[in-house]
Parts: structure tokens; sequence; C-alpha cells
């Protein structure tokens, strides 16, 4: 199993019926990504898939607990290998809010965090009350998402980078501000760039080549 397919059975799943679903989401100019996010209203709903249950994947889904309504972590059922709860990963989860989501070939079930055994294929659902998505910052980021075509888990193709989410960001300000030069929009503008004048010296090269278009004055 890849990760793509590990995500495209939860998706089958339809654990979120309503809500619209965006993938391989990029958050911020740090290439810091999500593999999954659902969306509908005020409510989000993250989810982080790997292969293998350990403290990275328990780390990614840990940077979006105070941003979303509620952070999972989907692994493969055959990575499941603790008994009664007695798992140092599932007690970080259980400590942080983090919800784990099983998946096998055939089906996912939705496991939560008292430890309780489960049935795969069947949902158990958490009692507690998830908390307030931060709507601040996630305006942001479906603003800027627009036709995403990269399937979840994937690590090819048109894959969101610092790079390109900088260009959009400057292109976006290019238009807000049409008579401003580069290195205008780059004092107004977030970047993965440490410098103004670098940043400027980088990106008018690519402009030069024909890698990218010059989109200010």
């Amino acid at each position: 199993m890849t990760e793509v397919e590990l995500c495209e059975i939860v998706k089958k799943t339809n654990m979120f019926p309503g809500f619209t679903l965006h993938e391989e989401v990029g958050m911020d100019v740090n290439d810091n990504s999500c593999d999954m996010v659902y969306h509908k209203d005020d409510e989000v709903y993250c989810i982080e898939a790997k292969l293998d249950f350990n403290f990275e994947v328990v780390a990614q889904a840990a940077r979006w607990v105070k941003k979303a309504t509620k952070s999972y972590i989907a692994i493969p059922y055959k990575k499941v290998t603790w008994k009664y709860g007695k798992s140092p990963k599932v007690d970080v989860c259980d400590a942080l809010g983090i919800g784990i989501i099983i998946v096998d070939s055939a089906g996912a079930c939705f496991m939560r965090q008292s430890f309780n055994p489960v049935q795969t294929h069947d949902f158990v659902w958490e009692q507690e009350f998830p908390n307030k998505a931060d709507m601040g910052f996630w305006k942001g980021i479906f603003d800027r998402i627009g036709e995403n075509k990269v399937k979840a888990g994937s690590q090819h193709g048109e894959r969101s980078t610092p790079f390109t989410r900088t260009i959009e960001a400057l292109r976006r300000a290019a238009k807000e501000h049409p008579d401003y030069g580069l290195k205008d929009l780059l004092r107004i503008t977030p970047t993965h760039y440490c410098h103004i004048d670098s940043a400027a010296s980088a990106i008018s090269s690519l402009a030069s080549k024909g890698v990218i278009e010059k989109f200010w004055k």
C-alpha cells in the first residue's frame, strides 16, 4: 500500500459527508503541508497519512491541533501494534488530542482516544467536544488553494512548494499594487527568502530565462 492508496481509502469511506476535501494543502512558506483537509463552514478536519506509525507523523499532526477542529493520523492496520493502549505514540496522541484512523485494503475505521478496541470498517466517534477551528488562519489557506489536482499522499507533480507559494503571494500582491516593483512587493509579502535583494535577484533571473512571467512593474 502506498500513501496515495491509503488516502484514497480514507476518501472513499466518506468520513466527513458534506465537507469539501482539499488534498496536499500547502500551509506556509516553510513547506509545511497537510495530506487531507476537510472543510465546511467553521469546521476544519486535518488528516496526516503515513505508512509507518512514528513520531514524525505525530509531530506533523500536532501542527494542526490548535488550528483545526480536529487533527488525525491515518495509518495502515498492520502498523497498529499496541495492546490496550500501552504505546508511547498513542499516549502522545491522546495527550495532544490527535485522533487515529486505522486503514486497511478494504476500508477505514475511526478509533477514539480512549484506546477501546474497535473492529475495522466500524466508526467509533469521540465523545469529547472538538476544538474551534482558527478560521482566520484557514481563510487565507482556502483563498489561495484554487484548483488542486494533486492526490493526497503524492510527493510529485503539482505539489505546492515554498517557491511556488512565494510566487503566488507576490502575484496577489502585484494585483493589489500594480505600480509596485519587485522589491516593493517583496517588502510587503511574507516569503521563504531571507533577504530582499537576493530574492529579487533570483526571481528576476528566472523571469529573464522565461521560467516565470514578469508580473511586477
